[in-house]
């Protein structure tokens, strides 16, 4: 399983379970948007599902490449915590002590 971001032309962010691309289109599992909300803390993240109502958000969601800008490695953290929600569970270890 290859967890990424998705960046879209539209400015939303996706991480989904990619499952394949080619040169005209990309098909991901379990997409979430990305979202970032200011609070008097200081900015949190969140997922909210993408196309979650749709039949094929645990087989696949194909979008055309036309509409990527890039795809890219999520951190550690973000992908600990989608793995929470949507995978196995297990978390990677991060090389970052935590004081």
């Amino acid at each position: 399983m290859t967890i990424k971001l998705i960046s879209l032309k539209s400015t939303q962010t996706l991480l989904c379970e990619l499952d394949y691309t080619d040169e005209k289109s990309i098909s991901m599992k379990q997409p979430v948007q990305v979202i970032v909300q200011p609070t008097k803390e200081g900015p949190m993240m969140g997922f909210a599902p993408f196309l979650d109502f749709a039949q094929e958000f645990n087989t696949g969601v194909s979008i055309s490449m036309e509409n990527v800008l890039c795809i890219t490695t999520p951190s550690v953290e973000l992908e600990n915590q989608y793995n929470r929600v949507f995978g196995s569970g297990i978390e990677i270890a991060s090389a970052i002590p935590k004081v």
